[in-house]
């Protein structure tokens, strides 16, 4: 799959892998290259863990994404055709890792959805068996009819669960 996305500079089997990497560490090394300005900004951020958003407009856009990690502003940010991104406390994803990341936390989500309808579901049924126990069947009616509303909302959550869980084309 790596092979497909990228143009890689050496492919070679494990067994030629020794003798490949000796030649790569006895070639001469090229000239000296002075990073961006871009670059020498975010392994600052890095470094220290933060930026000021002025800053980050200066050398992205500001995206739709919130960050994954913190919650904050993601910045957009073009290498060539490759789009990363970058939040102004320091965490960074390619846009692959992004999504990946995007689908995890849909996936908890859903999860912690359906655990509080299972929980409403629970509660509910309490109080049906309470207000039957009292002699209330109109309430105890009333506590059946939104438990069977909250089973079927929980139905929904665990479809749409379970066709996150279904590999994608674009998976293989």
């Amino acid at each position: 799959m790596a092979l497909k996305r990228m143009e890689p500079d050496h492919v070679t089997q494990l067994r030629d892998m020794p003798e490949l990497l000796y030649a790569l560490v006895h070639q001469p090394a090229g000239a000296p290259i002075v990073a961006a300005d871009n670059l020498r900004y975010e392994v600052e951020i890095a470094r220290n863990g933060r930026a000021s958003m002025d800053g980050m407009d200066w050398f992205g856009s500001r995206s739709v994404l919130t960050c994954p990690d913190c919650g904050g502003i993601m910045w957009q940010l073009k290498d060539g055709a490759l789009s990363r991104y970058r939040c102004h406390i320091g965490h960074a994803y390619g846009a692959e890792q992004m999504a990946v990341t995007l689908d995890g936390n849909l996936k908890r989500a859903m999860a912690s959805a359906l655990r509080a309808l299972n929980e409403r579901v629970a509660l509910v049924g309490k109080l049906r068996d309470q207000a039957n126990a009292v002699g209330q069947p109109e309430l105890a009616r009333s506590w059946s009819t939104r438990a069977q509303e909250f089973e079927r909302e929980a139905d929904v959550i665990t479809e749409a669960i379970k066709r996150l869980d279904k590999p994608r084309e674009t998976d293989v």
